[in-house]
């Protein structure tokens, strides 16, 4: 797992959301967006994760849960989490069971990592959460609700601080270009993307590699690491484009 700075937070949310409202990640996206126009930190990463699907699971469409990746945080995380409260409470669908949760890198424990891969298998209850929270000190709230979301926000949390599940809903400069074709190095120099590698898991290093970005560009959360996912481009062979959409929705 990349090694990150001792200001790195997360916050995770879950069940934000109804079958007719915006979702979970739009949200996610909206609540970064302030935290950096309010200067409180800088949103660098918001990972998206898919937890278990099953009949027994009440969700909207997919049972995911989001995940903002926060460094260099300008003021107390109580400030952080006042927002983050306030902003769930105001924008989130009627009928929603909303979950808010707040970590810090040194809470992400091996049981809580544990925690977020056990929810993508199998059935998890509130009290579970709720247990596991208090035992690291982690900051969990039930806001709406049945308040069934504090489980997903845990989860997400958990999940992006192990660095190797999700896939990014939001990195500066990613969805700029839509569309495009670019270099590696300019690839690099202007997304927060740091690495690019095939199907086959071998990193791409020439800076002269052209990219095409397509319309569903999607990089994934992989060893700590924005990485973007390509594949050789049969009617170009000089050229790879970004890994198809149905393959990137698995992460």
């Amino acid at each position: 797992m990349k090694l990150s700075t001792p200001e790195r937070w997360y916050i995770g949310i879950d069940d934000t959301d109804n079958i007719d409202s915006r979702g979970t990640g739009f949200h996610a996206r909206s609540l970064g967006a302030a935290i950096n126009d309010q200067q409180l930190g800088e949103c660098r990463f918001i990972t998206r994760h898919q937890l278990l699907m099953s009949p027994l699971v009440p969700f909207t469409s997919h049972n995911s849960a989001a995940c903002l990746v926060i460094e260099k945080l300008n003021s107390p995380i109580e400030v952080v989490e006042k927002l983050c409260i306030e902003y769930l409470l105001s924008e989130s669908a009627e009928g929603a069971d909303v979950g808010l949760c707040l970590a810090s890198e040194q809470q992400l424990s091996k049981s809580m990592l544990q925690f977020g891969f056990i929810c993508k298998q199998r059935l998890v209850t509130q009290q579970q959460a709720r247990d596991l929270a208090q035992q690291q000190s982690v900051i969990l709230h039930g806001l709406t609700g049945t308040q069934d979301g504090v489980i997903g926000a845990l989860a997400a949390v958990s999940l992006c601080g192990s660095g190797v599940d999700g896939r990014l809903l939001w990195l500066p400069g990613m969805r700029d270009h839509v569309n495009q074709t670019l270099s590696l190095s300019s690839l690099l120099a202007i997304t927060e993307i740091t690495v690019v590698q095939d199907l086959q898991g071998q990193v791409l290093t020439d800076p002269e590699n052209l990219i095409a970005m397509g319309s569903w560009p999607r990089a994934i959360w992989l060893g700590g690491e924005a990485t973007l996912i390509v594949e050789s481009d049969e009617e170009n062979p000089n050229e790879w484009k970004v890994a198809t959409k149905s393959y990137l929705k698995q992460f």
